[in-house]
């Protein structure tokens, strides 16, 4: 996000990344990694089979990718319309989204989970879709904002 502002968005090196995330999303439609990604120092190619759904996606993982692909320009891609749909699919009758696993990991031991996480950024992912969306007035949004 922060290169996209600096004037960067269109560099090989954003471009990579973009292509990175979209190379790592699961048949689901979401993303998922867990905290051995950190100790490990790699990507974690399981996911977040233990702490997530049974294709290693979870919600916090996937806004995460969701944002970056956003704002870099994919929000019309397929890969943010399929996690988009994973987003509404998790998100739980009472509003949140479920609590999944570790989310955060400082000294690339101490795993922390942050449980506000499971709710802001999915809100904030699916808020960015939509402003993307309307940014072209022609476009029909694929989303319902009824929440009952």
């Amino acid at each position: 996000e922060g290169l996209v502002a600096c004037g960067e968005g269109g560099s090989e090196n954003v471009l990579r990344a973009m292509d990175f995330l979209k190379s790592k999303q699961c048949e689901n439609g979401g993303w998922g990694e867990d905290f051995r990604s950190c100790y490990n120092k790699s990507y974690s190619p399981t996911g977040a089979e233990r702490y997530g759904d049974s294709q290693g996606a979870c919600v916090i993982n996937t806004a995460w990718a969701l944002l970056a692909l956003i704002k870099g320009g994919e929000g019309d891609s397929e890969s943010v319309e399929r996690g988009i749909q994973y987003l509404m699919k998790r998100q739980l009758n009472t509003g949140d989204w479920p609590q999944e696993g570790i989310s955060g990991v400082f000294n690339r031991s101490c795993g922390i989970t942050y449980t506000s996480y499971r709710n802001v950024f999915p809100i904030w992912a699916l808020g960015r879709f939509r402003q993307w969306k309307e940014r072209d007035t022609t476009k029909t949004l694929r989303f319902s904002t009824n929440l009952s």
